[in-house]
C-alpha cells in the first residue's frame, strides 16, 4: 500500500468537497453557529430566572388578615400587589407565575393558636414560573422558622428545643465542577459534531460518486481497493476534524469574548479543556468516516444511503443523551463503548478532572477495531464489479 496514492486519493476528495461550496458553506455555519447560539440562549434562561427569584412580584389575596407576613415579605424584597378576581384563570394562561392566598381564617386560627392557613396557587407545568414559585416557598418556609421560633421564645423555651437538627452545607464542587453543570452542552455539540461532521463528504464519496459513474473511472487506476478506501477514509476524517475544531472554536470565543450574561457560575473552557477535547474525540473522528464509508458503499442508491447513515447518526447520538437522562454514576466498561465512553471523558474534562492515560486508551481500543474492520469491508466491496451496480 503506497502511501502517495492514498496521499493522491485523499487530496481528490478534499477538491471535490471543496467544489461544492454551497454544501460546505452550509455544513460549516452550522458547526460554528448552532452549539454558540444554544448557549447563549441557555444563559439567557438561567440569567432570566435568577431575575425573576431576585425581583419577586407577589400578587396575594387576604394579606389583611396576615400583616406581619406581609411586613416579612416586603422586608425581603418582595413586590406585593392585589391579585386580580380571576387569578386562576391568568395562572393557566401564564400571565401570572405564583398568587399567595391567605385564608379568610387566618387570624381567628392564630389567635386561637391553631395553625393558619396560606396557599400558593400556580401553575407547576409553566417552566418560566418555577423560579418564581420555588423563591416564593423558600420565604414562606423561612417566616415560618421566625415566627416558630418567636413562639417559644415568648414561653420561655430555647428555639433549638424544637430545632434540634443543625445541617450544615458543605459543597465539594470547584468553581469549574459547578459550571460544568451548565456546559455540557460543550461536550453534547462536540460529540454530535464529529458523529455528523463527515456525513455528507462520505456519502459523496461511495453512493455519490457511484451514481455520477465517477466511480468505475477510480477503479481503473493502478491504485488498490485498499488504497482507494484508505485515501477517501483520510479526506472524509480531515473534513471531519476540521467540523470539530470549527464547532469547538465556536463555544471558545463564544464563551472568552461574547457579551453573556452574568449568571453567578465561572464557566471555564480555555485553550488546555479544547486540546482535551480534541485528544479525546479523536477516535470517533476516525471511526464515524470508516463507518460512513461502508454505509455509503453498501447502499443500492444515494437516497438508501442516506437513510441508513440518518439511522445510524440518530442511534449514536442518542447514546450520550441516555447517559444524561440515567441519572447514575457511569460503569468502567462503558469507556470500551464508543461515542458513550468519549462523551464521559468529555464531561470528565469539563469539570477539571484528571483524564487518566488508561481510561484514555481503553476508549481508543474498539474504535480502532471497528474501523479496521470497516475499510477493510469497503476494500473487499469496492474489488467486486457489483458495486458498480449497488448491489
Amino acid at each position: 500500500m503506497k502511501a502517495s496514492r492514498i496521499a493522491i486519493v485523499a487530496a481528490k476528495e478534499i477538491r471535490d468537497t471543496a467544489r461544492d461550496r454551497r454544501t460546505l458553506l452550509v455544513s460549516l455555519l452550522m458547526a460554528v453557529a448552532a452549539g454558540p447560539v444554544f448557549l447563549v440562549l441557555i444563559f439567557n434562561l438561567i440569567a432570566s430566572q435568577a431575575d425573576r427569584a431576585r425581583e419577586l412580584k407577589l400578587p396575594a389575596t387576604g394579606l389583611a388578615q396576615a400583616p406581619a407576613l406581609a411586613a416579612f415579605l416586603v422586608r425581603n424584597q418582595v413586590t406585593l400587589s392585589d391579585a386580580p378576581a380571576d387569578y386562576e384563570a391568568k395562572l393557566r394562561a401564564g400571565d401570572l407565575d405564583v398568587v399567595l392566598v391567605v385564608d379568610a381564617d387566618f387570624e381567628k386560627d392564630v389567635a386561637a393558636g391553631r395553625q393558619g392557613t396560606v396557599r400558593l396557587v400556580s401553575d407547576r407545568s409553566r417552566d418560566r414560573a418555577q423560579a418564581s414559585i420555588r423563591q416564593a416557598e423558600t420565604l414562606l418556609r423561612a417566616y415560618n422558622r421566625l415566627w416558630g421560633s418567636q413562639r417559644l421564645l415568648l414561653r420561655g423555651v430555647a428555639p433549638v428545643v424544637g430545632d434540634p437538627l443543625d445541617v450544615e452545607d458543605v459543597d465539594l464542587a470547584t468553581p469549574q465542577q459547578s459550571g460544568a453543570i451548565i456546559l455540557f452542552l460543550v461536550a453534547f455539540y462536540g460529540l454530535l459534531a464529529a458523529v455528523i461532521g463527515g456525513v455528507a463528504v462520505a456519502l459523496d464519496a461511495t453512493a455519490g460518486e457511484r451514481e455520477r459513474q465517477s466511480l468505475e473511472p477510480l477503479l481503473m487506476t493502478p491504485a488498490r481497493p485498499v488504497e482507494l478506501v484508505a485515501g477517501k477514509w483520510l479526506a472524509v476524517s480531515l473534513f471531519n476534524a476540521f467540523v470539530v475544531v470549527v464547532t469547538l472554536a465556536g463555544f471558545y470565543f463564544t464563551l472568552a469574548f461574547a457579551p453573556l450574561p452574568a449568571v453567578g457560575v465561572p464557566f471555564l473552557f480555555s485553550g488546555k479543556e479544547f486540546a482535551r477535547f480534541v485528544v479525546i474525540l479523536l477516535p470517533v473522528i476516525l471511526l464515524v468516516p470508516a463507518v460512513l464509508l461502508y454505509v455509503g458503499a453498501r447502499g443500492r442508491t444515494y437516497k438508501e444511503a442516506q437513510a441508513n447513515v440518518s439511522l445510524m447518526t440518530f442511534v449514536l447520538s442518542i447514546l450520550p443523551a441516555m447517559q444524561i437522562f440515567l441519572q447514575q454514576k457511569e460503569p468502567q466498561w462503558l469507556l470500551l463503548v464508543p461515542v458513550s465512553g468519549q462523551y464521559t471523558l468529555l464531561r470528565q474534562a469539563l469539570r477539571g478532572e484528571a483524564v487518566p492515560w488508561t481510561d484514555l486508551a481503553a476508549s481508543y481500543v474498539v474504535p480502532t477495531i471497528i474501523i479496521v474492520v470497516a475499510l477493510a469491508a469497503v476494500s473487499r466491496l469496492l474489488a467486486q464489479e457489483s458495486v458498480l451496480a449497488g448491489k
